[in-house]
């Protein structure tokens, strides 16, 4: 489990190389485990080779690790964060409009603009982002 603090969104966006799908979540998200899953098996992320990242907004690091990395859905995810700090300041810190609905989906690729999706993403979102080229 990875801490998810003021800096972390700034830093995973400045460390990536490839492209990435980050799902920010709750535990109580009735929607979340359905959205890992479609993105984990999605082909889109797969030819990418595209990490896929949880990120979870009710739950602080040390809290309850063992019980959340054995949560089936939370399995899929190759990197599993935790927010630590005020979640609203977080939230703004990753993006000032975002009110704390989830599922709430980044689609990242190096170089471009984060592509934000508000719940379930449609087969069209992802094949934009899987289209998308650095300086498009």
């Amino acid at each position: 489990m990875e801490a998810f603090d003021s800096q972390a969104w700034a830093q995973l966006q400045a460390s990536l190389k490839t492209p990435a799908l980050v799902v920010f979540s709750s535990t109580d998200c009735g929607h979340c485990p359905a959205v890992l899953a479609q993105l984990a098996a999605a082909p889109e992320r797969k030819r990418q080779r595209a990490p896929l990242i949880a990120v979870v907004m009710d739950q602080a690091p040390g809290e309850d690790d063992s019980g959340l990395l054995a949560n089936p859905h939370y399995k899929r995810a190759d990197r599993v964060f935790a927010f630590q700090g005020q979640a609203a300041a977080l939230r703004y810190s990753v993006d000032p409009g975002w009110r704390g609905i989830t599922p709430y989906i980044a689609l990242l690729r190096p170089g471009r603009p984060v592509q934000w999706v508000l719940g379930p993403p449609q087969a069209e979102d992802l094949a934009a982002w899987a289209r998308s080229r650095p300086g498009q």
